[in-house]
């Protein structure tokens, strides 16, 4: 029997926990003996379908607004005294689950240095647990990232106390030890597993159509807002196009997930003006995603790591319109699958209905056939299984 600990604070978004999640289930979905307890601040990880070999833990919630300032989700509590409840839970996690491996997602001291109690617990351990610390492709520029894990003294946790790093992504695409200037030793400890395949649905396209009666005379279009904080401008634009083109209407379908993070106020604006438009249908959330995104003839989104890596295991055409603030890890990302000709995307100053309408009838109605695994090494699932047991079997 062998039991993992995953650490995911997701203060923003539902990027880190569907990345974790979706790990989690692939890890247990090959062993019946692996064990997988998830400690996470996400208020969406019940909406998540997860194993029964999968548990977790829900820490108080942290958000961080789009300017980058922590705050905690009650207000009885100050982030200094919510910091030290969620370190202790934790603490206490470890004591008595007692993993052979515990597995950071990207913060190598957690969120405000959270884990910084417990690594220094577990470190003086006999038989302490194996150490990974999880990387996306892209954190954010290089002058950013170097100058915050220079000022954390993040290379120094990692030299000290980590046994790998493991990169979901790949160095010919973007090399995360150059880029960040990694000391020697933290370079060492690095591997990159290539990106996260996903698995595909269940459900049959026609499913999905059916579900929703869509005429199989029109193509699909699937726009997601992502977790839906800062997806407003996207939704709009695309919208608005339609109102221009009527026509498209005929055409195409429109399936559109705001997110569930979305404020009432901005919902409202939407669905007020999604009225009228027909062949459309506006959701705030699926726990389907691939089935829909298996469905579409085009996606629309931003450049989440998550989100890209579903499109490239289905060999969807995309447009994506990246995140900027407050980090650029979504434009990186989006420039550097641009500059393979995998996908066609529009900077958020640059986004209006016209642009992107035009961009649409560019993508959508291209012939060209798409094999993305030619491209881009979608491995990474497999790699980063096998590193990790090697790791347990190790300690």
């Amino acid at each position: 029997m062998k039991k993992l600990l995953f650490y995911s604070h997701d203060s923003y978004g539902l990027g880190n926990i569907r990345r974790m999640v979706a790990i989690a289930n692939y890890l247990v979905s090959q062993h019946q003996d692996l064990y997988i307890l998830l400690i996470t601040g996400s208020p969406m990880l019940h909406a998540f379908r997860t194993h029964p070999q999968i548990d977790y833990i829900k820490l108080p919630c942290l958000h961080r607004s789009q300017a980058g300032e922590y705050h905690a989700k009650l207000n009885c509590f100050s982030v200094k005294s919510l910091l030290r409840l969620r370190s202790q839970m934790i603490k206490d996690a470890i004591t008595q689950f007692y993993p052979n491996l515990l597995l950071v997602d990207k913060k190598p001291e957690g969120l405000n240095g959270e884990l910084n109690e417990t690594l220094e617990q577990i470190c003086t351990q006999p038989y302490r647990p194996a150490l990974v610390l999880l990387l996306r492709d892209i954190l954010d520029t290089p002058e950013e990232t170097q100058t915050i894990w220079a000022k954390n003294k993040y290379y120094q946790r990692i030299e000290r106390d980590y046994d790998a790093v493991a990169v979901v992504g790949e160095q010919t695409i973007f090399d995360l030890p150059k880029h960040y200037n990694f000391p020697s030793d933290v370079a060492s400890k690095t591997f990159f597993c290539g990106y996260l395949e996903r698995m595909k649905s269940n459900r049959s396209k026609n499913n999905i159509r059916d579900k929703l009666h869509i005429p199989s005379t029109k193509q699909i279009i699937v726009v997601s807002a992502g977790g839906g904080n800062d997806g407003k401008n996207i939704i709009t634009a695309y919208l608005e196009g339609l109102k221009k083109h009527a026509a498209y209407s005929h055409l195409i379908h429109s399936i559109i997930f705001y997110g569930p993070e979305m404020s009432s106020k901005d919902c409202d604006e939407l669905h007020g003006l999604a009225h009228g438009i027909e062949s459309l249908t506006l959701a705030e959330f699926t726990d389907d995603f691939i089935s829909y995104l298996s469905t579409a003839d085009l996606v629309i989104s931003m450049g989440g790591y998550n989100t890209v890596c579903e499109i490239l295991s289905l060999n969807k055409p995309a447009v994506i319109i990246p995140r900027v603030e407050p980090v650029k890890e979504q434009l990186i990302r989006a420039e550097c699958f641009h500059k393979l000709n995998i996908f066609n995307y529009i900077h958020p100053n640059d986004l209006s209905a016209q642009s992107l309408i035009e961009c649409i009838s560019h993508t959508l109605f291209t012939d060209t056939p798409l094999n993305y695994s030619n491209e881009v090494d979608l491995q990474g699932m497999k790699k980063l299984e096998q590193k990790l047991l090697s790791l347990i079997n190790k300690h």
